[in-house]
């Protein structure tokens, strides 16, 4: 739907569930700012569309005024937001009080790595086909010393840089996980982590990087995604019941498979090295 202004006095309740998104610049963010509001400025929204909300996230755009919200809402628009709405004025229009607090983390990890993380302990951990680094920066957030390896070095800098403005550290190593050549190191890692990727013959090398007692938590699309988007080739496409097979000498502590209506068509494994 296009992107609508936010009057203040509208209904109670016209705010509800929608993530506030600061647009201005890093130092009228810090002198005051809505509770509850994330933070990117508007000049950097597509660099740092990693910090974003998913894109079925409504919106709510906050500027300086009216027009720059305006703006802003047009961008998220472009990035590919069905439901954005922008603020008719500036933050204190909305006659709350402001905050000088640090933004909100508006980005989720994989829903999988939240649910399954608690019950996994802390140390070394591997995050394959990284992307922009928020699983990687997730597990840094939550007590581990993370690698994130991709082929994309804008991608991995971004993580780098998200880290930094959160105060965390993560490496990062720029490979490509599919060319033959690769090599993991072996028994290195008590977490590996990897979404929405697959290589099989890369599969036994995440198998042999866990140390005794390492997890291994994966996700990713199976046949039946073809129907809906991408990836649409076999290639990249697990079968049904073949994640839970695919890595013989782990123990799988869970595994599901699941298909939304409109998709995505996923499975998802939890498994342990003895």
């Amino acid at each position: 739907m296009p992107a609508r202004a936010f009057v203040p006095g509208a209904p109670a309740g016209a705010l509800t569930g929608r993530a506030r998104l600061d647009v201005r610049d890093a130092d009228a963010f810090a002198a005051g700012h809505l509770a509850g509001s994330g933070h990117v400025p508007a000049a950097e929204l597509r660099d740092r569309r990693g910090e974003l909300p998913p894109r079925d996230t409504p919106v709510l755009v906050i500027a300086a005024d009216a027009d720059a919200a305006r703006a802003g809402a047009a961008e998220m628009e472009a990035l590919g937001y069905a439901d954005v709405a922008w603020l008719d004025g500036p933050p204190a229009t909305l006659g709350e009080p402001l905050t000088e607090g640090v933004p909100e983390r508006l980005w989720r990890p994989s829903p999988f790595l939240e649910r399954v993380l608690p019950d996994i302990p802390r140390g070394r951990a591997l995050d394959v086909a990284a992307g922009h680094g928020r699983d990687a920066v997730y597990l840094a957030l939550h007590g581990f010393d993370v690698e994130a390896w991709d082929r994309a070095p804008e991608a991995l800098a971004a993580g780098e840089a998200l880290a930094t403005r959160l105060g965390v550290h993560i490496t990062t190593h720029v490979c490509d996980l599919e060319r033959r050549s690769v090599e993991i190191p072996e028994a290195r890692y008590d977490l590996v982590t990897i979404f929405r990727f697959l290589h099989r013959p890369l599969l036994p090398k995440l198998e042999r990087a866990l140390a005794p007692g390492g997890r291994l938590v994966y996700e990713t699309f199976r046949i039946g995604q073809e129907r809906y988007g991408r990836p649409k080739s076999p290639r990249f496409l697990f079968f049904d019941g073949e994640m839970a097979k695919a890595f013989p000498s782990l123990v799988v502590e869970r595994y599901e498979e699941t298909e939304a209506p409109g998709g995505p068509v996923l499975a998802r494994l939890l498994a342990r090295r003895p």
